[in-house]
């Protein structure tokens, strides 16, 4: 992943994740983890895995950029820390759109800065 830029504002962190969810819309898993930082464990099966088995486990939904409200309100979400250990600098927490609608499936990722840029770091993709 190319770091963005250390100033990036939460709009733009927010937008880098729009452009990863749209790949992921194109069920582009191995794009999407090579957009971000993914811890050892992390694959392009695992990530189709934890979408297709959400919910009623309908192997033809997908996850979608757009995201109309259901009884869940999208969360699109950046935490800033000013005094966080190991140079984390915050979170982001994103809940995905399922076949168009919001759901409570929530990808989290750490910001952290590195190579004068920020990184994110997949955390962990699963219903908040």
């Amino acid at each position: 992943m190319n770091p963005l830029r250390l100033e990036s504002s939460e709009t733009a962190l927010i937008e880098y994740i729009d452009l990863w969810v749209t790949l992921l819309e194109k069920e582009d898993y191995e794009g999407a983890l090579n957009m971000i930082e993914a811890p050892s464990g992390w694959s392009p099966d695992l990530l189709k895995k934890i979408i297709k088995s959400y919910g009623e486990e309908n192997s033809n939904q997908r996850v979608t950029l757009e995201a109309k409200p259901t009884d869940v309100e999208q969360r699109r979400e950046v935490e800033r820390w000013t005094d966080a250990p190991n140079g984390t600098l915050g979170e982001v927490w994103y809940d995905l759109g399922i076949d168009g609608k919001t759901s409570d499936l929530t990808a989290t990722f750490t910001i952290r800065e590195r190579s004068g840029g920020l990184i994110l770091i997949l955390n962990d993709v699963h219903v908040m």
